[in-house]
């Protein structure tokens, strides 16, 4: 089992950024609706509390991750 470290900074009421190992990404926060962009261009939509989540990939193919 890993851990995951995530540092995070709340510009204002609706967005926020956060800091990991492998990048960024900034969360537009809503009371219904969570959009994420992240550098790896992947944009994913969520509705919180439900499990219900759309991710699409924005500009291309990119590169896939090792594992």
């Amino acid at each position: 089992m890993g851990f995951k470290l995530t540092k995070s900074i709340k510009l204002g009421k609706f967005l926020r950024i956060n800091k990991t190992k492998k990048g960024y990404s900034v969360s537009v926060l809503g009371k219904n609706l969570k959009l994420t962009l992240n550098n790896k261009k992947k944009l994913t939509a969520s509705i919180p509390g439900t499990g219900i989540s759309y991710d699409t990939n924005l500009g291309g193919k990119g590169k896939k991750d090792k594992k």
